[in-house]
């Protein structure tokens, strides 16, 4: 069963005076009883207590009719108001229109700290220069203007507002004796943080009076605010501390109480609260904390540790404001730990193995629970095929796709749990073996632009027949692969394409980041507050893609603030991929700067090992990218310079202040910096300076044999201009090893298209992927792919075991088909657009295991190979 208890504490619409607030302070609501009030002073102007349930009208308390308009979506949460960057209030006209002073009160929780966005504005526009007065709350600062930001008188606080707590955000502006300027003065929970004693602008120098908002900034890029709001009052004179102090403690008392009262702890969580045997959400926003009893089974974080017998269990959640408590509780009941069977077999129903209708790489196969750490161990009817032993090196799940078409395989997987076990099976189809064509042409995905609209920072493909000309496939604000804002940080920048080791898969890794949504780089926070995901996309073709996947690598990096510039490259001695990225982790960095690489493996770009810190050097390090040429491999990062080192082992560590100029070759060792072997210099306009002030984002690719010309290996190394705001520049070289001028030059015939190339990665791909990236995404050219559906059902005919074959060319081309089984093979010619053609083919057996047939099919310039699978029949 679920309780709730404890009612709402409604404010009146007044405020507590003197010593009333000392009162206040000394301990919890329930210990308060009756307290004297005081009536508002006779300067307020507008208030609003934001109790309404619904409705979009935020009703002023004052008596003087000033309601607001809530715009963009009503968010009331019984006793507050949820901003959530869609909405705002619109306040009257003409609030503060003619006074020379004014005071503007709000208890508000903040939710996103970032970005550039105003708490409330009074005045005009930004963009008309019709001259503001508002809070950012970011630094947080208050500010007046007669114009715009050019003209701000501003002043800015130490004392920053921290995201997820009620806060008294206050603030004052009063003409001076002088009558020509004025005091700014800005107020956190009843205490002055900031003062600005001569302000050359004054309230009575504002014009215009027709953008007052709550939540919305004088500027239309901007955000709008996140957070929530529980109070918001104005008045008509510079109000004195003791006043505010007597405010901020008001309001301490009604948020903690309007906080608890909004808890809707079934909401917050998918299971039934009155059937809970996992962890489960204790929502911690607006100060709250939360405690249990009887004790040792749900934790203070939610943690749940399943008892002997069902229990029910009374959780009880705290809201703490500045001293004010209010509290209100919750029953659960959390069943008992289940028996070691049902444990063992909720383990096993928790396993999911992706693609498992269409398995193309080596698995992941897990071997312990997660739910009750069971110990799993697995089987498989085919272990040429899948391999579940592994070696000393390589992880069990190694895939073998077989040559002769699509094979059915088996796993079963056994959990055993406190002496009791419990099996699964879980079948597969794994696909034929695929034969990568030669590559003669690339792709190149990158983002682009100077973060001025939402969509520069999103996925963008060109095409190149030879490396030296490309083409945009899409037009600029037309991107191929997008987040939209809400989903994670709404952007997403330095893409990197990876061929999976069979060929035909394809995964797409980048930054889960927008400096546009978070207001540009000089409020971004994107370093501290910066997502620890990345944006993993998945396709088998280039042109068909998952929908995007925030992956978590970098929370078990203590301090992480963000994960930056991902790439990966396969492993053939382990079997896996090795994914390393950029990660600000302070105090996690036995050098100087904070900005590290790390490094992680997978095989399906969903379970993470536990990432290692990859490169330590004295300064940032980021944008590593890596190739491997023979027992080779190379990189380049952004560390200052762009340094390139080499190592024959991958995954070793290095920690030096700077690269490390011997060692042996299983250690990163340097070859050189871009600006050393081309003898650099300039500033970073005139296009000559390769260090990294000028150049970030390195990039190396290899060149298609039929582009080397004479040379036997050919290889490019791309770098993003962002001294100069220019985007990418590309250099060659036919020997990474070299410090030579005589193999590195910068390659001035590359034309990389319309659009700005900023930080991403090109790859090789074959003429028939070309076609298809152009057709789909550029719409040129022809589909290169048919459209063929075929089925296959198996019979018993006379008492033997039959296939049933059916293929419909869907396409608008007449095909040759052509269906091949373990049972025979037959073509069909010239099969018309729309027809379905059909076989039978007869095993001559009185069973046959399950399986698959192979279907290709041509037309002029256009191919399809494919299949269909089928169930164990026995006609005994």
């Amino acid at each position: 069963m679920v309780r709730e208890g404890t009612p709402l504490l409604r404010r009146t619409g007044r405020w507590v005076a003197g010593a009333t607030s000392a009162l206040l302070a000394a301990g919890s609501l329930a210990m308060i009883g009756p307290v004297a009030v005081a009536a508002e002073p006779a300067s307020l102007l507008a208030s609003y207590d934001f109790s309404e349930a619904s409705g979009t009208v935020a009703h002023d308390l004052s008596g003087s009719g000033r309601d607001g308009a809530v715009v963009g979506g009503e968010a009331w949460r019984g006793g507050f108001m949820r901003f959530t960057g869609s909405n705002h209030v619109k306040l009257p006209d003409g609030l503060l229109a003619g006074r020379s002073a004014a005071t503007i009160v709000i208890e508000t929780s903040p939710t996103a700290l970032s970005g550039a966005k105003f708490l409330w504005n009074i005045g005009g526009s930004g963009e008309g220069a019709t001259g503001q007065f508002f809070i950012q709350p970011i630094a947080p600062r208050v500010a007046i203007s007669k114009t715009n930001w050019s003209g701000e008188q501003s002043v800015t606080s130490a004392t920053k507002l921290a995201e997820g707590k009620w806060q008294s955000v206050a603030a004052t502006i009063a003409k001076n004796a002088d009558g020509t300027t004025s005091t700014l003065r800005l107020f956190i929970d009843g205490v002055q943080v900031a003062e600005k004693a001569n302000s050359t602008v004054n309230l009575n120098d504002l014009a215009t009076h027709t953008m007052n908002f709550i939540g919305k900034s004088a500027y239309a890029a901007d955000s709008l605010y996140q957070g929530d709001v529980s109070s918001f009052r104005v008045y008509s004179e510079a109000l004195p501390a003791a006043d505010l102090a007597a405010i901020a403690a008001t309001d301490a008392t009604a948020a903690a109480s309007e906080t608890i009262a909004s808890l809707d702890l079934a909401a917050a969580n998918t299971q039934d609260l009155a059937e809970v045997e996992t962890d489960l959400v204790l929502p911690t926003a607006g100060g709250v904390t939360w405690s249990s009893a009887p004790a040792g089974i749900v934790a203070a974080d939610g943690e749940v540790v399943q008892p002997a017998s069902d229990t029910e269990v009374t959780l009880t959640a705290t809201a703490t404001v500045r001293g004010q408590t209010a509290s209100k509780t919750f029953a659960v009941t959390v069943l008992r730990a289940p028996a070691p069977g049902d444990a063992a077999q909720r383990d096993l129903d928790a396993i999911a193995l992706p693609y498992a209708d269409d398995v193309r790489s080596d698995l992941t196969l897990p071997t312990i629970g997660s739910r009750y750490d069971s110990t799993l161990s697995w089987s498989s009817s085919e272990p040429g095929i899948v391999d579940v032993e592994g070696t000393d090196t390589v992880a069990p799940g190694i895939v073998t796709r077989p040559a002769g078409g699509d094979a059915r395989v088996v796993l079963t997987v056994t959990a055993s749990k406190d002496g009791v076990t419990a099996t699964r099976d879980i079948p597969l189809t794994v696909r034929k073996a695929f034969e990568l064509p030669e590559t003669t042409d690339y792709l190149f995905a990158h983002f682009t632009g100077t973060e001025g609209s939402a969509n520069d920072e999103q996925i963008y493909f060109a095409t190149s027949r030879d490396a030296v000309t490309f083409t945009d496939t899409r037009a600029n604000g037309n991107p191929v692969l997008a987040l939209a804002e809400g989903q994670g940080d709404g952007g997403v920048r330095d893409p990197f394409v990876v061929r999976s080791p069979e060929g035909d898969r394809f995964y797409l890794i980048a930054t889960d980041l927008s400096i546009y949504h978070r207001g540009g780089w000089g409020s971004s926070q994107a370093t501290e507050t910066g997502s620890k995901n990345l944006v993993v996309w998945e396709s088998t073709d280039l042109v068909n893609w998952t929908e995007p996947r925030l992956t978590d690598v970098a929370s078990g990096i203590p301090n992480a603030g963000m994960a930056w510039a991902p790439e990966a490259i396969w492993d053939d001695a382990t079997q896996q991929y090795f994914v390393y990225w950029a990660t600000r982790a302070d105090g996690n960095t036995e050098l100087g700067d904070s900005v590290d690489v790390y490094l992680s493996t997978t095989r399906d770009f969903r379970t993470f090992s536990t990432p290692v810190k990859w490169i330590d050097r004295q300064g940032s390090i980021i944008d590593t990218t890596v190739i491997k040429v023979g027992d080779w491999y190379y990189r380049a990062s952004g560390d200052g310079q762009i340094t390139i080192e080499r190592s024959k082992k991958l995954d070793a560590v290095t920690t030096s202040a700077t690269a490390k100029t011997t060692g042996t070759d299983q250690e990163w060792v340097l070859v050189g910096t871009l600006q050393s072997i081309l003898s650099g210099s300039g500033t970073c306009a005139g296009g000559n300076n390769y260090t990294g002030a000028c150049l970030e984002g390195p990039e190396f690719f290899a060149y298609n044999g039929d582009d080397r010309g004479a040379a036997q290996q050919l290889y490019g190394l791309l770098a993003d201009q962002y001294g100069a705001g220019k985007g990418y520049l590309p250099f060659r070289t036919t020997d990474l090893a070299s410090t030579s001028v005589s193999a590195w030059s910068k390659a001035t015939n590359v034309n990389l298209g319309t659009l700005k190339k900023r930080h991403g990665g090109i790859m090789p791909i074959t003429a028939q992927e070309y076609q298809r990236v152009m057709f789909h995404y550029a719409g040129v050219g022809t589909d290169p792919d048919l459209a063929i559906e075929a089925t296959v059902a198996s019979k018993c005919v006379a008492g033997k075991a039959t296939l049933v074959a059916s293929v419909k060319n869907a396409d608008t081309r007449t095909a040759d088909v052509t269906v091949a089984t373990s049972y025979g093979t037959k073509t069909f010619t010239g099969v018309p657009a729309g027809k379905t053609v059909s076989q039978a083919f007869a095993s001559r057996l009185a069973s046959m295991p399950a399986g698959s047939l192979g279907v290709t099919a041509t037309a002029t310039g256009a191919s399809f190979a494919g299949g269909a699978s089928y169930e164990a029949r026995s006609c005994g």
